[in-house]
């Protein structure tokens, strides 16, 4: 048993050297393979480094100037999107009010009609009892008529 265990840990000692072995093999390739930016920089003159320095100046102000002219559009644009949804909101309300007013004479319209109606019931309803009591009287001067016989 504790032959294995020697055996287990000389396998992880020599995976432990390979690993590092290998990672140093590539730290080395990948430090060959990256650019040194300050000998480059040294490789150029001063005149020319002013000249990149310039460009990339202009190239900002060029930028920085189509930043602030897109941020007027934006704001032109926001302002006209704002118009336009008062516009729609403002037109909105007024649909609703005009609805709500059609609404309340298509009502009113309703109960005017129907005000006749019951008017016209009522002048029917009022004839129909000045019948009966008529009839009622007829009746009455009937059977008096007939008892006097």
């Amino acid at each position: 048993m504790i032959e294995i265990m020697e055996k287990m840990v000389l396998c992880l000692a020599i995976a432990l050297l390979l690993g590092f072995l290998v990672g140093w093999l590539f730290s080395k390739a990948l430090h060959r393979e990256r650019p040194e930016f300050h000998d480059e920089i040294e490789e150029e003159s001063e005149d020319e480094l002013l000249a990149r320095v310039r460009q990339l100046e202009k190239l900002y102000e060029n930028e920085k100037a189509l930043s602030a002219e897109y941020q007027k559009k934006n704001k032109k644009l926001k302002g006209e999107l704002m118009k336009k949804i008062n516009l729609l909101s403002n037109t909105s309300e007024t649909l609703k009010e005009i609805q709500n007013k059609n609404g309340h004479q298509d009502i009113e319209e309703k109960l005017r009609r129907k005000e006749a109606e019951l008017r016209e019931f009522e002048e029917v309803l009022i004839k129909a009892e000045e019948t009966i009591e008529s009839q009622k009287a007829e009746i009455q001067k009937l059977q008096e008529q007939c008892v006097k016989k």
